[in-house]
């Protein structure tokens, strides 16, 4: 029930079985010979952060057709933002290793953490991370890493530091949904997962949550 603004995206391609339309949302599957396999998975976790609805339906050597459906709500819904809202949270002391390979986005996220009360490091891949860890490990509160990067991914990086640490708080950030590392930190009750574009509320109580847990 509802309004709903539906975009449509439809190709004449070789269609998919309903094996592969079965899988084609899993974390790392894919039927080509290059790529991640993470392109659908991200896909989905951009329509479920819109609350929206996604249809498929693809016939062999016809093609594939993909609908979203986005909520719309009625004009009188809409309240302007207090500056509660747009307020920061309460500055917090603490060090976080920030990794992450996009310039603006590593910027926009040193000032946003610097705004909160926190002293940044900066790394731009895991590599990277792992060395700043290995120089400043004992200063470093929180390492806040993106999923995908060159040289050397959050995942990777992820092992090499529980390899040596294992209470280190981890908190891997990514576009992606969480299911793509669900997996991997699921039972570890010293990593977490953030999606991306983050919120500066939740991205500062998972930060003080993961300090507070202790090692």
């Amino acid at each position: 029930a509802g309004k709903y603004a539906c975009l449509e995206v439809t190709d004449s391609g070789e269609g998919m079985s309903l094996e592969i339309q079965k899988r084609i949302f899993e974390p790392f599957y894919t039927t080509k010979f290059t790529g991640r396999g993470l392109g659908m998975s991200a896909i989905r976790g951009i329509v479920t952060s819109h609350e929206a609805i996604m249809q498929l339906t693809s016939t062999i050597g016809v093609g594939t057709t993909f609908k979203i459906f986005f909520p719309v709500s009625d004009p009188s819904e809409y309240t302007e933002l207090s500056s509660s809202v747009l307020s920061l949270p309460e500055k917090t002391v603490g060090t976080i290793l920030l990794v992450e390979d996009e310039q603006t986005l590593r910027e926009m996220s040193s000032e946003l953490l610097a705004a909160m009360g926190f002293s940044v490091l900066v790394a731009t891949h895991g590599r990277e991370a792992i060395e700043m860890y290995h120089t400043h490990g004992s200063k470093i509160d929180v390492i806040l890493m993106d999923l995908i990067m060159p040289v050397m991914g959050g995942i990777d990086a992820y092992h090499e530091l529980r390899g040596t640490d294992k209470t280190i708080p981890v908190i891997i950030c990514s576009g992606y949904g969480v299911e793509a590392v669900s997996d991997i930190i699921g039972n570890d009750q010293h990593a977490g997962f953030m999606h991306k574009p983050y919120k500066p509320d939740g991205l500062h109580t998972m930060i003080v949550e993961m300090m507070n847990s202790g090692r």
